[in-house]
């Protein structure tokens, strides 16, 4: 495989999913924004591509990040909410992992929240493959790269080299429809089309024990569960310039009367609504030994809710509780990387952001009682560098540091790393980094929480990795971390808020693990991957374990192929320890097994089965503090058979 040295192009999507993939010699690009061997890369890395996303029939970003080593997903019945080593915090949206599209932030600015449910707002059967970088990355990233950084990459014409439909149902009612086209012209132009629909009935019938009583139906919930979902994604790339364009919209019923909502209703529902657009116009160049991007983009988040809240006389009608929320921002962001003497690396950035809208708003349909407006903008810019020196053949220096400058504070957030290669194939690491989260604007919210005085949380971790290549069967990777974050923004009860509850900065955690995996490819297509994480999270102010934070996960997932390449039955298995929920119960683990079969039909149709939870095991997630119930129920086992069809000329 030739790799592009510094000066040369180098947008990610321009390698050939077989060279970045190939088990000997994986490269990845979010860990230092520019594509560079895995062993090299300041950072424990993992890789999702996009023939195993097919293989393992997964449907959401969700599903893909659950069988990802030191990674682990809760589900309140409404949103996906990523774990990432022992820490998961029910109900904190997701704001302390950075989700990036293409090396473009997709986190929304009201709740800084990476959705990674079917709320994420795009087909991951329009993934190139998914990058998993873990540990701090703020030195690039700035806010809410905490825990780790998920690079979503997309798929190009190239990729998709032709057209594809595929038509879906199973059970929950679900039924689904996809289509994509996608070409790479001899005069260089590339472009590629996609669209999905969706919809669920969901759980008909769902017992919750926390409302067994008369007065709430006795704990049932009758076919409040369902959801629907559009997604379209188009690409075009000419020559230098690349446009990506996304535009997602989910519709969600939500069964378990959170945020104080009553039991069961039926008119009106309980649900959310979410909308997505990503407009991303990137301009790649080489210019001798330096490789210049400059990129402008646009984001606008859309949520709106329905809650019915009691009522506010007894024999009343139900009062209706209207939310909305409306993010939008532009961005701007150059990165110049250039070769400097003495086999240095040099990378450095501005970004500025210009959040035009952090707006949120709640009103009712009773004059009674009044509603809010918070209408709020804001602006933000950074400076960042990140050197590598390869001192030795054997050894490489790395060190970054990252300015934030926010209207009301600024953060300077450093990475360093020292890494030794004994040979191309193998690496020891030790690698140091900072990072920050900004009380997001849903945080900052005067009418929820009164004035909260708030400023970043921070966190500082040390990990050593050995990660091992053996030819092109085997990788091998083991990796220890300790980690401290403090400030943490965390809610505590304020009679004079209106909730009467307020956002301080007092959590303090201390966290040690360790995580090994590997991942092997065998004679006649047969591959498998094993990984193991072992963690310990303490709340540092109650000397207690933290919430939803299991200490063992042990996954492993394999494939064997049929008489042709193109046939095969994969079977994942996910195991979970207990955790312990808000109220110091405790969820039991879980064990979960996951069944895909893909056959192929003649020359153009290839139908496929996927038996999610085959083994029908019951089981729960810890619930948050928006809830009256202590964990939430899951689905038990589904079935989904999808009929894909692609003209035979492909």
């Amino acid at each position: 495989m030739t790799v592009p040295a510094v000066g040369q192009a180098q947008d990610l999507r321009d390698i050939s999913l077989e060279d970045l993939m190939r088990i000997d010699a994986g490269r990845v690009f979010g860990a230092s924004a520019r594509t560079q061997p895995a062993t090299e890369a300041p950072a424990s890395v993992s890789f999702v591509t996009a023939e195993d996303i097919e293989r393992y029939g997964y449907r959401t970003l969700a599903d893909i990040l659950r069988g990802v080593r030191g990674l682990y997903v809760s589900d309140d019945r409404n949103f996906s909410y990523l774990g990432a080593r022992g820490f998961s915090k029910p109900g904190d949206y997701n704001s302390r992992v950075l989700l990036l599209v293409n090396g473009h932030r997709v986190n929304d600015n009201v709740y800084g929240q990476a959705e990674i449910g079917a709320e994420f707002g795009m087909d991951p059967a329009m993934f190139e493959r998914v990058e998993i970088i873990r540990g701090p990355a703020s030195s690039l990233y700035g806010d809410s790269a905490l825990f780790a950084v998920v690079n979503v990459i997309t798929r190009t014409g190239a990729s998709l080299h032709g057209a594809s439909v595929a038509v879906e149902g199973g059970s929950l009612d679900t039924a689904r429809a996809h289509a994509s086209l996608g070409r790479s012209l001899p005069n260089g132009l590339d472009f590629a089309l996609s669209g999905t629909y969706e919809r669920s009935g969901g759980v008909e019938r769902l017992y919750f024990p926390a409302f067994d009583t008369p007065a709430t139906s006795n704990g049932i919930a009758r076919g409040l569960d369902g959801e629907q979902l559009g997604q379209l994604y188009t690409h075009v790339g000419f020559k230098d310039l690349t446009f990506t364009g996304a535009y997602g919209q989910r519709q969600r019923h939500v069964p378990t009367a959170s945020f104080g909502t009553v039991f069961n209703e039926q008119a009106p529902r309980e649900e959310t609504n979410d909308r997505h657009t990503l407009v991303d116009l990137e301009y790649a160049r080489a210019i001798g030994v330096t490789h210049l991007m400059a990129r402008a983009s646009y984001d606008r988040f859309s949520a709106g809710g329905v809650y019915p809240l009691p009522a506010l006389e007894e024999d009343g009608p139900v009062l209706i509780g209207l939310n909305d929320v409306l993010g939008a921002r532009w961005n701007i962001e150059t990165r110049l990387t250039r070769a400097l003497p003495w086999r240095q690396v040099l990378t450095s950035g501005a970004e500025f952001i210009d959040n035009v809208h952090q707006d949120q708003q709640g009103r009712f349909n009773d004059p009674r009682v009044p509603g809010f407006i918070q209408n709020r903008s804001s602006v933000q810019h950074a400076l960042y560098a990140q050197d590598e020196i390869k001192v030795a053949r054997w050894l490489i220096l790395n060190a970054g540091a990252r300015y934030d400058r926010y209207e009301a504070f600024s953060r300077v957030t450093p990475r360093t790393a020292v890494i030794v290669m004994p040979s191309s194939s193998q690496s020891f690491k030790y690698l140091f980094g900072s990072a920050f989260r900004a009380p997001n604007a849903y945080e900052l919210n005067a009418y929820y929480f009164g004035v909260p005085n708030l400023h970043p949380e921070s966190i500082d971790t040390h990990e050593v990795v050995w990660e091992r290549y053996t030819r092109n069967w085997l990788r091998t990777s083991i990796s220890t971390y300790w980690y401290k974050a403090e400030g943490l923004i965390t809610l505590t009860p304020d009679s004079s808020a209106f909730l009467g509850i307020t956002y301080v900065n007092q959590g303090r955690v201390h966290a040690r693990g360790l995580e090994t995996e590997a991942q092997m490819r065998l004679m006649r297509g047969m591959q498998g991957l094993v990984s193991y994480a072992l963690q310990g999270v303490t709340d540092q102010d109650t000397h207690e374990t933290l919430t939803n934070s299991p200490r063992h996960m042990l996954k492993a997932r394999a494939t064997v192929h049929g008489p042709t390449a193109q046939s095969s039955i994969s079977i994942e298995a996910l195991h979970v320890s207990r955790r312990t929920t808000l109220a110091r119960n405790s969820v039991p683990s879980a064990t979960l097994a996951n069944l895909t079969m893909i056959q192929p039909i003649g020359r153009s149709f290839e139908l496929s089965a996927t038996l999610r939870n085959l083994f029908n095991e019951q089981y729960s997630d810890p619930a948050s503090d928006q809830n009256v119930q202590d964990a939430i129920a899951q689905n038990g086992r589904t079935v989904r058979v999808s009929l894909r069809w692609t003209p035979s000329s492909r």
